[in-house]
C-alpha cells in the first residue's frame, strides 16, 4: 500500500474509532483500533518516509489523529510525541485530552 493511501486509511479508522467509541460500540471500536495500529505499525516498517508519514499525521487537523499518530512514534521521534501529547493534554474536558494524558503518564 502506497503510504499516501496508508496514510488516508490511518484518517478513516480514527474517525470511524472515534465514532463507533462515542456511540458506546466497544467491540467495533476495538477493531478499528486493532487497524489503525496495524496501519502503524507498516508505516514504521516503511523506514524513515513511513516514519514522516506519522509524523505528518501527528499534524493533522483531527486531535484524535493526532493522539493516535503521536501514540504510535517510535524513540526516535519520542520528544516530537511528548510536545504533541502535552499540547493535547491541555483539553481536559476532552476525551483526547484525557487520553494524551494518560498516555504521558504511563507512556512517556
Amino acid at each position: 500500500m502506497v503510504l499516501s493511501n496508508m496514510a488516508s486509511s490511518f484518517v478513516e479508522e480514527v474517525e470511524q474509532q472515534v465514532k463507533e467509541e462515542e456511540k458506546g460500540n466497544t467491540k467495533a471500536a476495538n477493531k478499528h483500533a486493532d487497524k489503525i495500529y496495524g496501519l502503524a505499525n507498516k508505516f514504521k516498517e516503511s523506514g524513515t518516509e513511513g516514519k514522516s508519514e506519522l509524523i505528518n499525521l501527528a499534524k493533522h487537523s483531527n486531535p484524535y489523529v493526532r493522539l493516535w499518530a503521536a501514540c504510535n512514534l517510535d524513540e526516535s521521534a519520542k520528544e516530537f510525541a511528548r510536545e504533541v501529547l502535552t499540547d493535547l493534554a491541555q483539553h481536559t474536558n476532552e476525551k483526547y485530552g484525557q487520553n494524551a494524558q494518560i498516555h504521558l503518564d504511563y507512556n512517556m
